[in-house]
């Protein structure tokens, strides 16, 4: 039987009775706050997202712009879309694309990038990219970037820096 004393109306458990039931019931909340923690974690290993070969190229000297280029990737069976990046080491990322109008070819900054069901977006050189704003050579050799997608999911990656020449 539980310890406890009477008071003639019924029993009050002991401090340690009443020790163990707030124990178990701090378990339980903390429990309740780690879940989504746990369950976050798993989904971000299981994205049906990546990035594939990201590299920046190494600006020209006196500039403080640059582009990076990668080719991102959606196993999954609805489209997504690439809404930001960012980077420690740039003042501001844009995503970007060339257009030819009239014979002449423009950049156009992008709020969106979308990247089809089953399928990848290749940025390249002339094309589809990062615009690097903000940059203050020299740059490390290895730089970290965060793309952040619809439905909230950001994907941290490592960029390699490239010299053209």
């Amino acid at each position: 039987m539980l310890n406890s004393y009477s008071t003639g109306s019924g029993h009050i458990p002991s401090g340690r009775v009443l020790s163990a039931i707030f124990c178990a019931a701090f378990f339980f909340a903390a429990l309740m706050l780690v879940m989504p923690t746990i369950s976050y974690a798993s989904d971000e290993s299981s994205s049906d997202l990546s990035v594939s070969d990201p590299y920046v190229r190494e600006p020209v000297p006196g500039r403080a712009m640059s582009a990076a280029f990668m080719t991102l990737i959606n196993e999954s069976d609805a489209p997504r879309q690439l809404l930001s990046v960012s980077a420690p080491w740039a003042g501001a990322i844009e995503i970007h694309t060339h257009l030819h109008e009239n014979g002449v070819m423009k950049m156009r900054q992008l709020n969106a990038l979308e990247i089809p069901a089953k399928s990848s977006v290749t940025l390249q050189p002339g094309g589809l990219h990062l615009m690097l704003f903000g940059l203050e050579p020299p740059l490390d050799r290895q730089l970290p970037m965060t793309l952040c997608f619809d439905q909230g999911e950001c994907i941290a990656t490592e960029a390699i820096l490239f010299s053209p020449m």
